[in-house]
């Protein structure tokens, strides 16, 4: 199912849409600046995930990179962790500390997901900035939707 188009504000109608990395190219990728994000998330994916996991986890993107917005900074990414072995889990949590590193390198802000850690950065995150909100007169408890990228 592709991804849904922007609502009047900008934003995906609340929920959560999985998609492609294919998808997410075909939705998100329509100038230079995120043709340059959607690369670096592709190495990020490359660079990070791939010795770390043995099946990458669910990795929800959310953020001005999931707007209309012309030229977003960087890509909001939670990586969902619940379900993976222990090992596995570590390595997720593990990789968040190196967050500050990752974000200049990649441009990604990411989050791990654990509920068992009350850790639920997905729901966090479909709720909107209210900075944002009162900028597009929305109402701050409208919650927007986000991107579950499945690899």
């Amino acid at each position: 199912m592709p991804i849904p188009d922007f609502n009047e504000y900008g934003l995906l109608d609340d929920g959560i849409y999985a998609c492609t990395m294919r998808e997410v190219e075909a939705a998100l990728v329509w100038n230079e600046q995120r043709r340059r994000l959607t690369e670096s998330l592709q190495a990020f994916i490359r660079d990070e995930l791939l010795d770390r996991f043995t099946a990458i986890p669910p990795l929800v993107l959310d953020g001005s990179y999931v707007t209309s917005e012309e030229s977003p900074a960087n890509i909001n990414l939670v990586i969902e962790l619940q379900g993976l072995p222990s090992d596995q889990q570590w390595e997720g949590q593990m990789l968040y500390l190196r967050n500050v590193e990752l974000f200049g390198a990649y441009k990604i802000d990411m989050r791990p997901s654990l509920e068992k850690l009350d850790q639920d950065f997905v729901s966090y995150f479909r709720s909107c900035d209210p900075r944002k909100a009162l900028e597009k007169e929305l109402d701050c408890k409208i919650k927007k939707g986000l991107l579950r990228l499945m690899l």
